[in-house]
């Protein structure tokens, strides 16, 4: 993600802008995602791009496992995030971090969230955060996601952007659900997956 596009996140979530935005928008995904993850039992749950820690707060409230965790590359978010969780006392521990570095060990995870992340990520980043992701995922764990989705754009017969879908089977995971949602904006759907790690 670009240094200016980390900053007006930041700065969007400091003035409440981004949360507006996230409340009239994210809802339903949010809703979609929980329901299609099907959580269960003591699940060590990872939220990869939490931004302010809205469907990591919901998480917490609705899974029965242990603490829940929530990374993002916006220092700015996590501190409205852990606001969030402290005024509720969720057990939610947030850290600043990128996908493409995720600090914690491989096999971690029963169930990794992310929520319109990987359209925010460079092209050569896409590919590292889904290995990532994959990595510190256990055994049959599950990568719930909600992504933008387009066709990709094309050059004499080059991609010039990678798409989540285009890395699924290189990075190891096979497809458990796919969903086609609705549009959050004029030409753009949200595609949902559930991935699993063989």
């Amino acid at each position: 993600m670009s240094f200016a596009m980390n900053r007006i996140l930041g700065l969007s979530a400091a003035f409440g802008l981004y949360d507006w935005w996230a409340r009239r928008n994210l809802e339903q995904v949010h809703d979609t995602l929980i329901g299609l993850a099907d959580l269960r039992g003591n699940a060590e749950i990872l939220d990869v791009g939490c931004g302010t820690g809205i469907l990591s707060s919901r998480l917490a409230e609705t899974s029965e496992g242990p603490t829940v965790r929530g990374l993002d590359i916006s220092p700015r978010m996590i501190c409205v995030a852990r606001r969030r969780a402290n005024r509720r006392g969720l057990p939610v521990e947030y850290q600043v971090g990128t996908v493409t570095r995720l600090p914690y060990p491989d096999g971690q995870f029963d169930v990794v969230f992310s929520c319109l992340l990987f359209h925010l990520l460079a092209s050569s980043e896409k590919e590292p955060g889904l290995r990532e992701i994959h990595r510190v995922l256990r055994p049959a764990g599950r990568h719930a996601s909600a992504e933008f989705e387009m066709c990709p754009v094309r050059f004499l017969g080059r991609k010039l952007s990678e798409y989540p879908g285009d890395l699924i089977d290189a990075v190891g995971f096979r497809i458990q659900t796919r969903l086609m949602g609705p549009f959050i904006t004029r030409r753009r759907p949200v595609v949902y997956r559930v991935l699993v790690k063989p």
